[in-house]
């Protein structure tokens, strides 16, 4: 459906890219900024212009990574932080506001790949541990933030998901029901704030040869025959560039995403830089969004 819409709207391609300086002046804080997607986010954050607050379990690698994003212009802040863990996130929210008291972009990219394997041989332990980092992290820093997001003149979060959020993830049962789970926090967020000025969507980035996916490896059979060797093939050639959905992202919490709320994007496979797709985006309150699909299944009768 995406590639057919695309292929038949291509003639009116006119690319919007994302400029030096899209960002500049905004308070941006990064979940899972020290490495993988979160720091090719905070990356570009920072080319645009953006004044970021890192966020990770490991603060040495945070402030490498300010360091390593930084361009001279901005004074990054780094925070230790388990998002797991509500009291953590309720103290970063009161350190970030005494020092801003505004956030304009929240970006929610920590997560883990969780317990691997059939659900009637996984840990259950595992199995909450990962919705509990992957959802119930998203979750609660969307909720402690949004109060600093409502201050400035239009609020932006973006969520991360993952395999499995649009299909079933055989092996994956924790990492798929946590990715789920949180585009539909997204799609609900989203209509529960449209009066208070927040933009509030949610990536799929597409597979990004990150260290995530060396849980995979690890876990060997368990993965599955098929998605071992996918993966295996994957890490070879590289996968999709970080630098994709972290462009995506910097559209979504820019000014030029404005109006385009509680929708589901693919990064590698959906022309969000097309203006008549930004369009639909704005327009149609179901596309871009995870829904029953009739009539591919399901047959109507008589």
């Amino acid at each position: 459906m995406k590639e057919q819409w695309y292929l038949t709207n291509k003639k009116n391609f006119d690319a919007v890219e994302t400029g030096m300086g899209c960002l500049d002046n905004k308070i941006i804080v990064v979940t899972g900024g020290s490495r993988g997607i979160g720091f090719s986010v905070a990356r570009r954050c920072a080319k645009e212009g953006a004044r970021l607050v890192l966020i990770s379990r490991d603060r040495s690698n945070l402030e490498k990574a300010a360091v390593k994003v930084s361009s001279g212009r901005q004074n990054h802040r780094c925070y230790e932080c388990d998002v797991g863990r509500p009291e953590n996130v309720k103290d970063i929210v009161s350190a970030v506001e005494n020092e801003f008291s505004v956030v304009h972009g929240l970006v929610n990219c920590a997560g883990i790949s969780g317990v691997i394997g059939r659900i009637d041989e996984i840990d259950p332990a595992g199995f909450v541990q990962t919705i509990k980092v992957n959802l119930l992290g998203t979750f609660y820093m969307c909720h402690y933030f949004i109060p600093l997001l409502k201050k400035a003149e239009r609020g932006k979060i973006v969520n991360f998901s993952g395999g499995g959020a649009a299909g079933p993830f055989p092996n994956y049962s924790a990492y798929a029901a946590s990715k789920a789970g949180v585009v539909r926090l997204t799609e609900n967020m989203a209509v529960e704030l449209q009066n208070d000025n927040l933009d509030i969507n949610v990536v799929a980035p597409g597979f990004i040869a990150t260290e995530i996916h060396q849980e995979t490896i690890k876990a060997g059979m368990k993965a599955g025959e098929g998605y071992l060797k996918k993966t295996m093939e994957l890490i070879k050639k590289g996968g999709v560039s970080p630098e994709i959905p972290a462009r995506l992202t910097a559209f979504l919490l820019s000014s030029q995403s404005d109006g385009i709320t509680g929708k589901f994007l693919s990064a590698p496979w959906d022309p969000w830089e097309d203006r008549d797709f930004q369009t639909l985006l704005r327009n149609d309150k179901d596309f871009a969004t995870i829904r029953r699909i009739d009539n591919r299944i399901f047959y109507k009768r008589g």
